[in-house]
């Protein structure tokens, strides 16, 4: 299993089409920002950071720390995906 954040989906895809406003659309994107700015953190302090790949639509996540699995887990803008290779 491996941590990712979708990009595109925390920014586009969750924003409601049908009655879309500037306020939408900004309080959405503040929200995502304060999970990534706790995520931020965490990579700052060396315990977590962004896997190199090809693409930023997953933006993988490797965890250093183990003892913070649980928070980033419970973190909104973090999802679980299946590893292919398993």
């Amino acid at each position: 299993m491996s941590y990712v954040i979708w990009w595109h989906s925390q920014f586009i895809d969750e924003i409601n089409r049908e009655a879309t406003t500037i306020e939408d659309i900004v309080d959405k994107a503040s929200k995502t920002i304060e999970n990534l700015e706790k995520l931020k953190i965490l990579e700052k302090e060396g315990k977590i950071r962004i896997k190199q790949t090809a693409t930023i639509n997953p933006i993988y996540i490797e965890i250093l720390d183990k003892s913070i699995e649980l928070e980033v887990s419970n973190n909104p803008a973090v999802e679980f995906i299946e590893d292919e290779n398993k």
